[in-house]
């Protein structure tokens, strides 16, 4: 068991960082028996397959980035159930790219290689 502090709360976007929050998701195990009525059985398991790099801002921002798919920006102050994914808008380009640079610094000093 590892002490430690519960960023729960944080990644539900109930409450905002008081600092920093990094979150690393790569699954890779294989899981073909699962059904959905949301996603094909193929759809699951590319899914299951790739990997998320992730930063919530203290300022609530949350950005994911993936090895495959699609990345995601969050303002979970606005939108704390993630229903508006702001990635593709123009108008944050400035944000993603501090955002990004947060996460490979992150990378960098964990020693994480999976490119994002």
């Amino acid at each position: 068991m590892l002490a430690g502090q519960s960023k729960a709360n944080c990644i539900r976007g109930r409450t905002p960082p008081s600092e920093w929050a990094f979150i690393e998701r790569a699954l890779r195990k294989e899981k073909n028996g699962e059904r959905s009525k949301l996603a094909s059985k193929e759809q699951i398991k590319e899914r299951l397959l790739e990997s998320t790099r992730a930063v919530v801002s203290p300022d609530g921002w949350k950005l994911c980035l993936r090895d495959k798919d699609k990345n995601e920006l969050y303002n979970l102050r606005d939108d704390p159930d993630e229903r508006h994914n702001l990635y593709y808008s123009q108008r944050q380009r400035e944000l993603i790219d501090r955002l990004t640079h947060e996460i490979h610094l992150w990378q960098q000093r964990v020693g994480d290689t999976v490119k994002v």
